[in-house]
């Protein structure tokens, strides 16, 4: 996979992991899995090896791209201060684009596998849609919210609870950067929900054509400009099929 340069917004990213021997290692045929003995993501590793790969295999189909020829580093970390201490945060999971590196805070309680990480870092040759776009990618592969809720539910509530704007404001990447962390489930089923409508609908090969068309540095205006020529609809009309599509008065 050729080396490219992607903003990532990460002000707090450090890398004292890289030095940390506490770290043991798991290889499997795409992933290299690190670990600290004895904690949870250990435990785990077996599952944690067939999730990774099973779900490599499902987005490399989808998206039509050739696997990378390098593997995928995995970090577990197994308290929410290891985490920060190392890598700077605290969050569940990011993956680190330039680094094709992915940080996990894996406990008994908290077990974020499976394939929206990897995704991020597997549809990099489509490029780097804004950010609603591209958690929406991330979700559909998952297929569900990380509580296993069907993404629809959770539509339907954050309809019904007014916690969404209208959909065209995330057609600027800047807008989901600034989403409250406090209703996330939320809106990440929404992004996982509308790409979902949109391939249904539409077909793949639109929302292909519609993701590589998009870049995060790009206006709102140009976003909304293109969803139209590849879709033929506005995103208001859009918006409104796609609540008709996940109704939000609890016959979702």
């Amino acid at each position: 996979m050729a080396t490219m340069a992607y903003d990532q917004h990460l002000p707090n990213y450090r890398h004292n992991f890289e030095t940390d021997t506490r770290f043991v290692s798991e290889y499997s045929e795409h992933y290299e899995f690190n670990f600290f003995p004895g904690s949870e993501a250990e435990k785990d590793i077996r599952h944690i090896v067939q999730t990774q790969e099973n779900g490599y295999m499902k987005i490399i189909a989808f998206l039509g791209v050739t696997p990378p020829n390098k593997r995928i580093e995995y970090f577990f970390y197994p308290t929410e201060a290891i985490k920060t201490e190392l890598m700077g945060d605290d969050w569940y999971a990011q993956s680190i684009y330039d680094e094709f590196r992915i940080h996990v805070l894996y406990t008994d309680k908290t077990k974020p596998i499976g394939p929206h990480e990897d995704t991020h870092l597997l549809s990099l040759p489509w490029g780097l849609a804004f950010g609603f776009l591209q958690e929406g990618l991330a979700e559909h592969m998952v297929g569900r919210a990380w509580d296993g809720t069907p993404h629809r539910i959770y539509v339907a509530e954050g309809y019904n609870k007014r916690l969404y704007p209208p959909l065209e404001t995330f057609f600027r990447h800047e807008a989901w950067l600034e989403t409250d962390d406090w209703y996330a489930i939320y809106f990440y089923s929404l992004a996982g929900a509308f790409s979902a409508y949109l391939i249904d609908v539409f077909g793949k090969e639109k929302y292909e054509r519609f993701y590589k068309a998009c870049r995060r540095e790009y206006t709102k205006e140009r976003h909304l400009n293109l969803f139209v020529q590849i879709f033929e609809k506005t995103i208001a009309a859009a918006e409104t099929d796609f609540i008709a599509y996940n109704p939000p008065h609890g016959d979702a």
